[in-house]
């Protein structure tokens, strides 16, 4: 599908675009994801009509713009999350010469790595609902579409959105990039592990992480951290801390929200002992999904750390 073609056609017809290939119907979906009568409770509905004055973009793409909706695509978020902390790898997913502003026909297009190229994806903007609620991810920010409609897109890549309930985070990195991605066990973890964190933090990598709990999907712990589930690593960095360093990691929840409750997390005592300074820089004390820790417990409650970037 040629996107600039299909959208000079619909504009010069006046018509909104209605993607066959991938259509508003419980087959795109996928049968699993929702029992059988809750399924034909799907509505389609476009950003148009949700919103007065829909956005692809408000204020720049952001990891905070990301809610993860009923699909356990967390894997995929993860990644997204660090894609977007990467714009140089960003604009390659998510083309330019698109919005609601100029040019509108109800049509957008992403791009994603695949066996060696870069396929262009092309959708129309129509989103599952049940309920009234988003059934997939959901933006933060009402009026701002870039989450859902990306998303929907790497679901008509892999068939359906039931195929991104459940993937590998190492998948969806290389999928946003057409990188070199290496993981690394914490239960086995390399010597130099902290030493790593902070060389792919300065090199602009992307990383994520995950929990064990094959059986126990996203339970989440006293400690608040969920099990089978995926997060993004978005900073790793070495402060003065009493008299002497320490080695800390920041992390992100593809939920928006559900976060870590031991040391170095939003109200905890060790900021007590950071220089006023660092800790302006560092700690955003908001329910947004976002939390550090240290190395120790890093690795104490991930089982996967994940690194990819453009080069090995």
């Amino acid at each position: 599908q040629d996107f600039t073609h299909l959208r000079a056609l619909c504009l010069s017809q006046g018509l909104l675009f209605e993607d066959a290939t991938f259509p508003a119907q419980a087959s795109s979906i996928g049968h699993d994801v929702l029992p059988e009568d809750m399924l034909r409770q799907v509505q389609w509905k476009r950003p148009t009509d949700l919103q007065r004055n829909p956005h692809l973009v408000v204020n720049g793409v952001s990891r905070f713009d990301i809610m993860q909706g009923e699909i356990g695509d967390c894997w995929m978020l993860a990644a997204l999350g660090s894609l977007t902390l990467q714009k140089q790898f960003l604009e390659n997913v998510l083309p330019k010469d698109q919005g609601f502003q100029d040019n509108y026909a109800g049509i957008f297009h992403f791009r994603f790595w695949q066996y060696g190229e870069w396929v262009d994806v092309v959708i129309d903007d129509r989103l599952p609902f049940l309920n009234g609620t988003y059934l997939s991810v959901h933006p933060r920010t009402s009026n701002e579409f870039w989450p859902s409609l990306l998303e929907k897109a790497y679901a008509k890549l892999r068939g359906s959105y039931q195929s991104l309930h459940g993937g590998y985070l190492s998948d969806a990195l290389v999928d946003f990039t057409g990188g070199v991605q290496v993981q690394f066990s914490l239960k086995d973890p390399p010597p130099d592990l902290e030493e790593i964190l902070k060389a792919a933090d300065r090199s602009q990598c992307l990383m994520g992480c995950s929990t064990s709990g094959q059986l126990k999907r996203n339970i989440e712990l006293r400690n608040g951290i969920v099990q089978g589930h995926a997060y993004t690593v978005t900073g790793a960095v070495k402060i003065p801390y009493k008299n002497g360093w320490k080695h800390i990691i920041r992390i992100w929840n593809p939920w928006g929200h559900g976060e870590w409750k031991g040391p170095w997390s939003d109200n905890s005592p060790q900021w007590d002992h950071v220089e006023p300074q660092c800790r302006e820089a560092l700690l955003r004390n908001k329910d947004d999904g976002e939390f550090w820790m240290s190395c120790e417990n890093f690795q104490e409650q991930f089982s996967w750390l994940y690194i990819c970037n453009s080069t090995p």
